[in-house]
Protein backbone atom coordinates (compact mmCIF):
# COMPACT_ATOMS: atom_id res chain seq x y z
CA UNK A 1 0.00 0.00 0.00
CA UNK A 2 1.08 3.32 -1.18
CA UNK A 3 1.67 6.06 2.51
CA UNK A 4 1.36 9.56 1.43
CA UNK A 5 3.60 12.23 3.78
CA UNK A 6 1.40 13.53 7.01
CA UNK A 7 1.76 16.72 5.43
CA UNK A 8 0.07 15.50 2.46
CA UNK A 9 -2.78 13.54 4.48
CA UNK A 10 -3.75 16.75 6.39
CA UNK A 11 -3.76 19.38 3.47
CA UNK A 12 -5.85 16.96 1.39
CA UNK A 13 -9.67 16.67 1.36
CA UNK A 14 -12.02 13.66 1.07
CA UNK A 15 -11.16 10.77 3.69
CA UNK A 16 -8.21 10.09 5.09
CA UNK A 17 -6.62 7.39 7.13
CA UNK A 18 -3.45 6.91 8.97
CA UNK A 19 -2.04 3.21 10.14
CA UNK A 20 0.42 2.20 12.39
CA UNK A 21 3.24 1.31 9.53
CA UNK A 22 3.98 -2.39 9.38
CA UNK A 23 2.28 -3.54 12.21
CA UNK A 24 -1.64 -5.40 12.19
CA UNK A 25 -2.96 -3.15 14.74
CA UNK A 26 -6.27 -3.75 15.17
CA UNK A 27 -8.13 -0.91 15.53
CA UNK A 28 -6.60 0.24 12.46
CA UNK A 29 -6.58 -2.87 10.32
CA UNK A 30 -10.64 -2.93 10.90
CA UNK A 31 -11.33 0.59 10.26
CA UNK A 32 -9.64 0.13 6.82
CA UNK A 33 -11.27 -3.23 5.98
CA UNK A 34 -14.59 -1.24 7.00
CA UNK A 35 -13.90 1.61 4.19
CA UNK A 36 -13.39 -0.84 1.80
CA UNK A 37 -16.55 -2.94 2.77
CA UNK A 38 -18.69 0.27 2.27
CA UNK A 39 -16.91 1.25 -0.82
CA UNK A 40 -14.63 4.54 0.19
CA UNK A 41 -12.17 5.63 -1.67
CA UNK A 42 -9.17 6.92 1.02
CA UNK A 43 -6.15 8.35 1.39
CA UNK A 44 -3.71 6.27 3.70
CA UNK A 45 -0.66 8.10 5.14
CA UNK A 46 1.64 6.17 8.25
CA UNK A 47 2.49 6.38 11.48
CA UNK A 48 5.76 5.37 12.53
CA UNK A 49 5.56 2.54 15.87
CA UNK A 50 7.96 3.95 18.40
CA UNK A 51 8.66 7.48 16.87
CA UNK A 52 7.51 10.57 17.69
CA UNK A 53 5.32 11.50 14.45
CA UNK A 54 5.37 15.10 15.23
CA UNK A 55 3.51 15.92 11.95
CA UNK A 56 0.96 13.41 13.37
CA UNK A 57 0.61 14.96 17.04
CA UNK A 58 0.31 18.79 15.28
CA UNK A 59 -2.73 18.16 13.27
CA UNK A 60 -4.48 15.03 15.09
CA UNK A 61 -3.81 15.79 18.55
CA UNK A 62 -2.15 12.12 19.50
CA UNK A 63 0.79 10.08 18.44
CA UNK A 64 -1.89 6.91 18.06
CA UNK A 65 -3.01 5.49 14.91
CA UNK A 66 -5.51 4.68 13.40
CA UNK A 67 -6.48 8.41 13.04
CA UNK A 68 -9.43 8.84 10.28
CA UNK A 69 -10.38 12.56 8.40
CA UNK A 70 -13.35 13.74 6.72
CA UNK A 71 -12.47 17.03 4.64
CA UNK A 72 -11.97 19.82 6.88
CA UNK A 73 -13.33 18.05 9.97
CA UNK A 74 -11.59 17.45 13.33
CA UNK A 75 -9.29 13.97 12.89
CA UNK A 76 -10.73 11.75 15.19
CA UNK A 77 -8.66 8.82 16.81
CA UNK A 78 -11.28 6.95 18.59
CA UNK A 79 -12.85 3.28 17.39
CA UNK A 80 -16.53 4.68 18.22
CA UNK A 81 -16.10 8.56 16.43
CA UNK A 82 -14.72 6.57 13.45
CA UNK A 83 -17.24 4.11 13.25
CA UNK A 84 -20.07 6.68 12.94
CA UNK A 85 -18.33 8.52 10.68
CA UNK A 86 -18.05 5.38 8.48
CA UNK A 87 -22.01 5.44 8.64
CA UNK A 88 -23.02 8.42 7.82
CA UNK A 89 -20.66 8.27 5.05
CA UNK A 90 -21.58 5.16 3.66
CA UNK A 91 -25.28 4.29 5.18
CA UNK A 92 -26.38 2.39 2.18
CA UNK A 93 -24.33 -0.62 3.93
CA UNK A 94 -24.87 -0.07 7.38
CA UNK A 95 -22.57 -1.92 10.41
CA UNK A 96 -24.57 -0.73 12.92
CA UNK A 97 -28.43 -2.31 12.90
CA UNK A 98 -31.09 0.31 13.09
CA UNK A 99 -33.15 -1.58 15.49
CA UNK A 100 -32.26 -0.01 19.19
CA UNK A 101 -31.84 -2.86 20.80
CA UNK A 102 -29.89 -4.77 18.26
CA UNK A 103 -28.05 -1.78 17.86
CA UNK A 104 -27.10 -1.31 21.75
CA UNK A 105 -26.35 -5.82 21.25
CA UNK A 106 -23.86 -4.28 18.64
CA UNK A 107 -22.60 -1.76 19.95
CA UNK A 108 -21.94 -3.02 23.10
CA UNK A 109 -19.96 -5.84 22.01
CA UNK A 110 -17.92 -3.38 19.76
CA UNK A 111 -17.14 -1.46 23.07
CA UNK A 112 -16.16 -5.17 24.90
CA UNK A 113 -13.51 -5.93 21.64
CA UNK A 114 -12.11 -2.62 20.82
CA UNK A 115 -13.16 -0.14 24.13
CA UNK A 116 -11.54 1.04 27.32
CA UNK A 117 -11.00 -2.33 29.68
CA UNK A 118 -12.22 -4.03 26.66
CA UNK A 119 -10.31 -7.28 24.80
CA UNK A 120 -7.70 -5.25 22.81
CA UNK A 121 -6.80 -3.00 26.18
CA UNK A 122 -6.83 -5.97 28.31
CA UNK A 123 -4.33 -7.74 25.92
CA UNK A 124 -2.02 -4.92 26.45
CA UNK A 125 -2.27 -5.10 30.17
CA UNK A 126 -2.18 -9.05 30.55
CA UNK A 127 1.64 -8.86 29.00
CA UNK A 128 2.39 -5.29 31.35
CA UNK A 129 1.23 -7.52 34.44
CA UNK A 130 3.39 -10.57 32.86
CA UNK A 131 6.69 -8.10 32.57
CA UNK A 132 5.81 -6.29 35.89
CA UNK A 133 5.76 -9.45 37.95
CA UNK A 134 9.14 -10.27 36.33
CA UNK A 135 10.14 -7.25 37.92
CA UNK A 136 10.35 -5.29 35.11
CA UNK A 137 9.01 -1.63 34.77
CA UNK A 138 5.69 -0.84 33.23
CA UNK A 139 6.87 0.61 30.03
CA UNK A 140 5.45 2.04 27.04
CA UNK A 141 2.46 -0.01 26.58
CA UNK A 142 1.24 0.02 30.52
CA UNK A 143 1.87 3.88 30.52
CA UNK A 144 -0.46 3.90 27.42
CA UNK A 145 -2.98 1.46 28.61
CA UNK A 146 -3.17 2.78 32.05
CA UNK A 147 -1.44 -0.10 33.77
CA UNK A 148 -2.39 -0.40 37.63
CA UNK A 149 -2.50 -2.12 40.27
CA UNK A 150 -6.31 -3.18 40.04
CA UNK A 151 -6.56 -3.74 36.24
CA UNK A 152 -3.70 -5.45 35.83
CA UNK A 153 -3.91 -8.48 38.06
CA UNK A 154 -7.85 -8.49 36.42
CA UNK A 155 -6.99 -8.24 33.02
CA UNK A 156 -6.07 -11.84 31.93
CA UNK A 157 -9.45 -13.07 32.85
CA UNK A 158 -11.46 -9.89 31.13
CA UNK A 159 -9.65 -11.92 28.43
CA UNK A 160 -11.01 -15.14 28.95
CA UNK A 161 -14.43 -14.20 29.52
CA UNK A 162 -14.97 -11.92 26.82
CA UNK A 163 -13.42 -14.77 24.41
CA UNK A 164 -15.66 -17.12 25.69
CA UNK A 165 -18.88 -14.86 25.68
CA UNK A 166 -17.64 -14.82 21.86
CA UNK A 167 -17.63 -18.21 21.66
CA UNK A 168 -21.25 -18.77 23.39
CA UNK A 169 -22.59 -15.92 20.91
CA UNK A 170 -21.11 -17.66 17.69
CA UNK A 171 -22.70 -21.27 19.05
CA UNK A 172 -25.82 -20.09 19.29
CA UNK A 173 -25.51 -18.24 15.77
CA UNK A 174 -24.27 -21.36 13.99
CA UNK A 175 -27.36 -23.43 15.35
CA UNK A 176 -29.26 -21.06 13.85
CA UNK A 177 -27.54 -21.18 10.58
CA UNK A 178 -25.43 -17.76 10.76
CA UNK A 179 -21.99 -17.15 9.91
CA UNK A 180 -21.88 -13.63 12.15
CA UNK A 181 -21.89 -12.91 15.25
CA UNK A 182 -24.87 -10.85 15.60
CA UNK A 183 -27.70 -11.28 13.14
CA UNK A 184 -27.98 -12.57 9.79
CA UNK A 185 -25.32 -10.03 8.28
CA UNK A 186 -21.80 -8.82 9.10
CA UNK A 187 -21.57 -6.10 11.30
CA UNK A 188 -18.94 -4.20 12.70
CA UNK A 189 -18.40 -6.59 15.73
CA UNK A 190 -17.43 -8.92 12.66
CA UNK A 191 -14.63 -6.80 11.72
CA UNK A 192 -13.41 -6.04 15.28
CA UNK A 193 -13.08 -9.69 16.66
CA UNK A 194 -11.21 -10.28 12.92
CA UNK A 195 -8.37 -7.78 13.37
CA UNK A 196 -8.16 -8.26 17.55
CA UNK A 197 -7.87 -11.93 17.07
CA UNK A 198 -4.40 -11.29 15.80
CA UNK A 199 -3.31 -10.38 19.43
CA UNK A 200 -4.16 -14.02 20.40
CA UNK A 201 -3.25 -15.62 17.47
CA UNK A 202 -1.44 -13.87 14.68
CA UNK A 203 -2.36 -15.16 11.10
CA UNK A 204 0.07 -17.09 8.76
CA UNK A 205 3.07 -15.13 7.38
CA UNK A 206 1.07 -15.28 3.68
CA UNK A 207 -2.08 -13.99 5.03
CA UNK A 208 -0.27 -10.77 7.42
CA UNK A 209 3.25 -10.14 6.14
CA UNK A 210 5.15 -9.19 9.34
CA UNK A 211 8.64 -8.57 9.64
CA UNK A 212 10.17 -11.32 11.02
CA UNK A 213 11.15 -9.46 14.54
CA UNK A 214 7.48 -7.63 14.71
CA UNK A 215 5.84 -11.17 13.91
CA UNK A 216 8.26 -13.18 17.10
CA UNK A 217 6.89 -10.39 19.59
CA UNK A 218 2.50 -11.20 18.41
CA UNK A 219 3.51 -15.30 18.13
CA UNK A 220 4.88 -14.83 22.13
CA UNK A 221 1.69 -15.71 23.58
CA UNK A 222 0.52 -15.66 27.35
CA UNK A 223 0.17 -19.38 27.79
CA UNK A 224 -3.06 -19.75 29.13
CA UNK A 225 -4.77 -17.29 26.21
CA UNK A 226 -3.03 -19.90 23.57
CA UNK A 227 -4.36 -22.99 25.63
CA UNK A 228 -7.61 -21.27 26.12
CA UNK A 229 -8.50 -19.89 22.93
CA UNK A 230 -11.57 -21.09 21.40
CA UNK A 231 -11.07 -22.62 17.73
CA UNK A 232 -14.79 -21.02 16.62
CA UNK A 233 -13.46 -17.68 16.77
CA UNK A 234 -10.34 -18.37 14.71
CA UNK A 235 -12.47 -20.33 12.31
CA UNK A 236 -15.06 -17.48 12.56
CA UNK A 237 -11.88 -14.86 11.94
CA UNK A 238 -10.82 -16.44 8.61
CA UNK A 239 -14.47 -16.35 7.16
CA UNK A 240 -14.15 -12.68 7.83
CA UNK A 241 -10.81 -12.12 6.48
CA UNK A 242 -11.50 -14.15 3.65
CA UNK A 243 -14.69 -12.01 2.52
CA UNK A 244 -14.46 -8.85 3.67
CA UNK A 245 -10.61 -7.84 4.30
CA UNK A 246 -7.96 -7.61 2.38
CA UNK A 247 -5.65 -10.61 2.07
CA UNK A 248 -2.53 -10.38 1.99
CA UNK A 249 -2.75 -7.74 4.89
CA UNK A 250 -1.67 -4.49 3.43
CA UNK A 251 0.59 -3.32 6.24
Amino acid sequence: MEYADIDQVSAADGLRLVLVRGFPSPWGQAAKAMMEFKGLEFMAGAQQAGGKNPELVAWAGTNSGPVVAWNDEAPLNRWDDILMLLERLAPDKPLIPEDPAARAESLGLAQLICGQLGFGWNIRLVGTHDAVQAGKPVGYLGEKYGYNETDGPLALERVLRLMNHLASLLDGQTSRGSAYLLGDSVTAPDFYWAAFSNLVQIQSAEECPLDAQIRTRFERQHPVLAEALPPSLIEHRDHIMRNFFKIPMEL
